[in-house]
């Protein structure tokens, strides 16, 4: 993993000269294997004419007993020296060593000069003849190096933070990729369907539906559709992915209004939506605007909601079809558990969700179906995972909403699956 990657090195660089001008020492940015990465120091420090195996040999060694430890840990360097190490583990996972040092914790005397020396002619610099002495190197108490371990370890522990919010964007966009891999295999068998080219529209109202609840997983989960909906629409066309995200921000924007955010909070989230338009960007970064743009929306919806009765029936009816998909849902029994009429339920669905109660379990129960079908369940399995007693009649549904037969489909996902991990 390149520690470039997931660190912002400029601010990095901040961090540690507010570590080096307070504290006085040189501190540096080390990967798992002790390979420097970045390093605020003085051109006296001895790091300076010394890159050996030993070193970094000492700094993996010395990084692992800090991961035990559970803090910053001091050790003597190679050169007879002292540094203080701790690691970047958020998570409990290392991903990275910051160290401060070398100091020495000792007066310079005879002993100390001969054994420095000797230990820096080992390691390839000959210390005596270049001048190299006491005044070079920083002396400090124990009590001091100990307090500058603790300052190490809220040094980290920032540094950390900001690892772990790469790590969430990279699960994102695994998540992402894993959604990506059922739409492209859908995408493959309906190609040459007269609706493949449509406009997500339902997928669009039922997103911005769950902005206004300000329900996060099940917007993301959209989300994702939604997205491959796009690429299927545009035939990959960035420029008309772009347009069409760009506009659907406005909507989401509108929708976040109407729920009771106002419109001095939701202004610096729509001036994030102009870099969807920005020439150099990428599906992958338009995916990730996307993503971040509806987090901030959901966010901002959450905290001022205004909730109508009717869309609390209707998020409570929802949640039931999501979650118990599988069982005999009929319309008059969710209706009971809402605690509303049928027919009121049945209003809601059509007038907030643009769809039919049945039109709506049938799209989660194909939903769940695909990917029972991808995960390479047999077609008979999947009707009875997914909520259909009858395999004949979950076929029919299958191919009204899908374009093709399960069996098909299930082939399709698996070549698309032997493909994309080939590549």
């Amino acid at each position: 993993m390149e520690l470039k990657k997931i660190f912002n090195y400029k601010e990095i660089g901040k961090l540690f000269r507010s570590f080096s001008t307070t504290s006085g020492m040189d501190v540096a940015l080390y990967d798992l294997y002790g390979n420097e990465q970045f390093c605020v120091r003085s051109e006296k420090c001895i790091c300076n004419f010394i890159d050996s195996e030993q070193c970094r040999s000492k700094i993996v060694y010395s990084g692992g007993k800090a991961v035990e430890l559970g803090t910053s840990y001091i050790y003597e360097t190679p050169c007879g020296l002292v540094m203080c190490i701790s690691p970047v583990a958020p998570e409990d996972k290392p991903v990275a060593y910051i160290a401060c040092g070398p100091v020495r914790l000792w007066d310079d005397d005879d002993y100390y000069r001969r054994e420095f020396y000797s230990k820096c002619s080992a390691l390839g610099f000959d210390a005596e003849n270049a001048g190299y002495g006491a005044d070079n190197i920083s002396q400090i108490s124990c009590e001091y190096m100990t307090g500058l371990a603790e300052m190490l370890s809220v040094t980290v522990e920032y540094v950390a933070k900001e690892e772990s919010r790469y790590l969430k964007k990279k699960d994102e966009l695994g998540r992402i990729i894993v959604e990506q891999m059922s739409i492209q295999t859908e995408m493959r068998i309906k190609e040459n369907q007269a609706e493949y080219k449509k406009y997500p529209t339902e997928l669009e109202k039922e997103l911005i539906f769950y902005v206004q609840l300000g329900d996060k997983i099940k917007a993301k989960t959209i989300l994702n559709n939604f997205l491959g909906g796009i690429f299927a629409y545009a035939s990959g066309n960035l420029d008309i992915i772009k347009a069409k995200l760009y506009e659907f921000t406005a909507f989401l924007s509108r929708a976040a209004v109407e729920s009771g955010a106002p419109l001095n909070t939701l202004a610096e989230i729509i001036k994030k939506s102009v870099a969807l338009l920005a020439d150099n960007i990428d599906f992958v970064s338009i995916c990730e605007t996307t993503t971040e743009i509806l987090n901030d929306f959901l966010d901002t919806v959450y905290e001022h909601r205004n909730k109508k009765a009717g869309s609390e029936h209707l998020a409570k009816a929802v949640k039931i079809i999501n979650e118990e998909y599988y069982s005999e849902l009929s319309l008059d029994v969710l209706a009971k558990s809402v605690f509303v009429s049928s027919y009121y339920l049945s209003h809601l669905f059509r007038a907030e969700m643009g769809v039919t109660f049945s039109d709506y379990l049938g799209k989660v129960r194909i939903d769940r179906a695909k990917k029972f079908l991808i995960d390479g369940e047999s077609v008979e399995s999947t009707a009875e995972k997914s909520g259909f007693n009858d395999a004949v009649y979950f076929m029919k549904i299958f191919k009204k909403y899908v374009g093709t037969t399960p069996a098909k489909y299930r082939k399709a996902a698996r070549n698309f699956k032997d493909d994309f991990t080939e590549n």
